[in-house]
């Protein structure tokens, strides 16, 4: 795919020095113009919600330098790429957002391909290394990164200090935590396992039998999830975790940059603590606790094109430009927007490092503290799976003589080999 790549983006260079040479000849402003409104190639974007006011305005540079392009912004819910591009992907978007956990399902279908060598290599020379794994499937480079995302531990300074929420069982002894473990939400708490050393789909994410949680540190954690019951400084919280915050109920809780303004809300900007997440003591041993990484992405779908290596060429245009260090410290300075970037540049500058949350997610981002999400399709097994195992094992209904043979089960149907 990467020579058939090549020859498109050949074939449209000298189709655009063609067209240069007849826009020369032409005698009349007519036909100079006529020629030129032929020449424009139409690229479509999609963007998620809310947020075309911001694109429509960091594209006039773009349109500045690329005149002969012309890209129509439309806004769709990112969270659906996949199921949206795949439905239909020569009517789809050129050129879309994605979260990179849907990259495996779009590469195995068909619908994106791997990206020219290029911009292969400014990704790996620009783009943090998480932020390269979550664009890369079986060892190739299929998107763009302009982002990532990771939850990180809020608190109320009023109940707890900085040094308090080094460990979780500091935090539960001095004051309150609250997550939701009746009804659990697996990209909350999944990552335990791999705070214990665990893997899921192995050390690449990308090995269908390569989850290895049933094992006797995967058995401690579920021991940890049901001991919580009984911890005075644990309390379970559901969709009402924010107004418990507000009331003092909990002193603590782990969630993404979304809930960055409510948690201000809550307590006030200055009562507000934001931390990395606490170290905690899982089978008497004491090590790190993990979360999810999510890489956001651009991908190009080059269906619509139908072969023509100008417009194929235009849309991987775009989606380098979108990723570009100039473009993610614009949207990470536009309030509506506010992504942390995943350009190693931009996450080293002042604005950045100055800004609690955003040093925060790129402490995260780090292999010591996160995980990178694994993207093969596969992933649609574990989160009903696992939500299951750990929710029933905190409700009592799964005891400890019974948590091996669930996890057994667990990782068969996380493999999807039943």
């Amino acid at each position: 795919m990467k020579s058939k790549l090549k020859k498109y983006l050949l074939s449209g260079a000298m189709l655009g020095a063609a067209v240069l040479t007849l826009t020369a000849c032409g005698s009349g402003s007519d036909e100079k113009e006529a020629a030129s409104s032929s020449d424009k190639t139409d690229v479509t974007l999609w963007v998620t919600t809310d947020s075309k006011k911001f694109y429509t305005k960091v594209l006039e540079d773009f349109k500045k330098d690329n005149p002969d392009i012309n890209v129509k912004v439309v806004e769709t819910e990112d969270s659906k790429a996949q199921e949206n591009v795949k439905k239909d992907p020569s009517s789809a978007a050129d050129v879309f957002a994605l979260p990179h956990d849907q990259l495996g399902q779009l590469v195995d279908s068909g619908v994106i391909q791997e990206i020219p060598e290029k911009y292969a290599n400014e990704i790996k020379e620009e783009q943090s290394e998480t932020a390269l794994l979550g664009a890369t499937y079986k060892d190739k480079v299929y998107a763009f990164p302009y982002g990532i995302e990771s939850q990180v531990l809020y608190y109320n300074k009023k109940l707890l200090s900085e040094d308090q929420v080094g460990t979780y069982e500091n935090i539960t002894k001095e004051a309150t935590f609250g997550a939701n473990l009746k009804a659990v939400d697996a990209y909350k708490i999944g990552p335990l396992f791999m705070s214990v050393g665990d893997k899921l789909f192995g050390d690449t994410g990308e090995d269908v039998n390569g989850t290895d949680w049933n094992n006797s540190a995967g058995v401690s954690v579920l021991q940890w999830i049901a001991d919580q019951k009984n911890n005075s400084g644990f309390v379970n919280v559901g969709d009402d975790y924010i107004s418990q915050f507000e009331n003092e109920k909990i002193a603590a809780f782990e969630s993404g940059p979304w809930d960055k303004d409510k948690a201000i809300e809550a307590v006030g900007k200055d009562n507000l603590g934001i931390a990395v997440y606490p170290k905690i003591t899982i089978g008497g041993n004491e090590v790190q606790q993990k979360a999810f990484l999510g890489v956001k992405l651009y991908a190009v779908n080059q269906a619509p094109a139908d072969g023509d290596s100008k417009k194929i060429a235009a849309d991987y245009k775009l989606a380098a430009y979108l990723s570009n260090a100039a473009t993610q410290e614009a949207q990470f300075k536009d309030e509506t927007r506010n992504i942390i970037p995943s350009n190693t540049t931009v996450q080293q500058a002042d604005y950045v490092a100055n800004d609690e949350l955003a040093k925060t997610v790129v402490t995260m981002s780090g292999s010591d503290y996160s995980v990178v999400m694994p993207k093969i399709p596969e992933m649609t097994n574990f989160w009903t799976a696992s939500a299951a195992v750990l929710s029933d094992t905190y409700n009592g209904k799964i005891k400890p003589d019974q948590y091996q043979a669930k996890l057994d089960q667990l990782v068969e149907d996380i493999s999807g080999n039943k």
